[in-house]
């Protein structure tokens, strides 16, 4: 039986996350038996997972000890800065030359400014950057944040390639460049939020916020624990919106010029810092050639003879 802290709590150790990780197997198992070849990124994250994890928990910890102001702005702002790269190099499917520098900004202005006005503000933190608020609620506004910039990136990158020639002509009519896509900036903005309205919705109804779960079984009150929740959930959808807006609108500057424009050479496929397509392929071919037939073979009628997938027509 494992020991408990000082608030009940089970003491936990890692075997207990080694145990945690067949979860993970099996669902890579799964994956490899029914060929969708999503076994290899389950895997790659949940490493990641327990790399980026334990890295954070030495390092948050002298951090939220310090109180000092300095090293809490230096820890929000290397957040901000693998927020960007993730966003940039890895959630996006399209980007355009300078977009790195462009996730940086709006993550910075739409994640700190409203941590900054939920901490001051709402929660009645002083200061308003005290380490053990502060620099969690930054983590739980990126980690929202990310998903619907990257959504309303991609959302408006393929909205602008897609119409191309309908943007055309309405700049060709002497639109400008903003009630030339308005439309489709409205649709990106509509696409991406949506998880957010979802998020919000569903909350305290289905949803359980695993930052509530956490208070209740630290011994915070209920309501307390309710109340803040709430407070953050308002917080992540005005940094999310605020956010999305932002992305969208900087697409725009850039894939129309200030001459009305359309620049949609500049759009480009994601090109990751960090390739591993040769051990890609081989999962692939695994996963194809062994996989499926491995767990589906045996479900096959005994003595049916196989049905060819398509009828061989000859050429006179």
């Amino acid at each position: 039986m494992p020991a408990e802290d000082s608030i009940g709590l089970p003491e936990l150790d890692w075997w207990h996350v080694a145990q945690s990780s067949v979860f993970v197997i099996i669902a890579a198992l799964i994956s490899f038996c029914m060929g969708t070849r999503l076994e290899l990124s389950l895997i790659i994250s949940g490493v990641r997972c327990v790399v980026q994890l334990t890295m954070m928990g030495y390092v948050l910890d002298d951090v939220l000890n310090s109180n000092n102001a300095g090293i809490v702005m230096l820890m929000t702002l290397v957040l901000i800065l693998l927020g960007a790269y993730e966003t940039t190099f890895n959630r996006a499917k399209k980007t355009f030359k300078g977009m790195f520098v462009t996730m940086l900004v709006i993550l910075l202005v739409s994640n700190v400014f409203i941590a900054f006005l939920g901490s001051a503000f709402a929660l009645k933190e002083k200061p308003f950057w005290s380490p053990p608020k502060f620099i969690p609620i930054v983590g739980m506004l990126l980690g929202n944040t990310m998903g619907s910039i990257a959504m309303a990136t991609e959302q408006c990158l393929d909205n602008l390639s897609l119409n191309e020639p309908i943007l055309e002509t309405r700049l060709s009519f002497g639109a400008t460049r903003f009630e030339a896509a308005k439309p489709l900036a409205i649709e990106a903005i509509r696409m991406s939020m949506l998880p957010v309205i979802t998020q919000l919705s569903v909350m305290g109804l289905i949803n359980i916020p695993g930052m509530m779960t956490g208070q209740i079984m630290a011994g915070t009150p209920m309501m307390e624990a309710v109340i803040y929740q709430q407070c953050i959930m308002f917080m992540i959808a005005a940094s999310s919106a605020l956010g999305v807006v932002m992305a969208v609108f900087s697409c725009l500057m850039v894939l129309i010029d200030k001459h009305h424009s359309l620049q949609s050479e500049k759009i480009q496929d994601k090109l990751p810092i960090i390739r591993m397509k040769t051990i890609i392929d081989l999962s692939q071919t695994v996963s194809s050639t062994i996989g499926p037939q491995a767990c589906f073979s045996k479900c096959r009628r005994p003595g049916r003879r196989q049905e060819p997938a398509y009828e061989e027509v000859e050429l006179r």
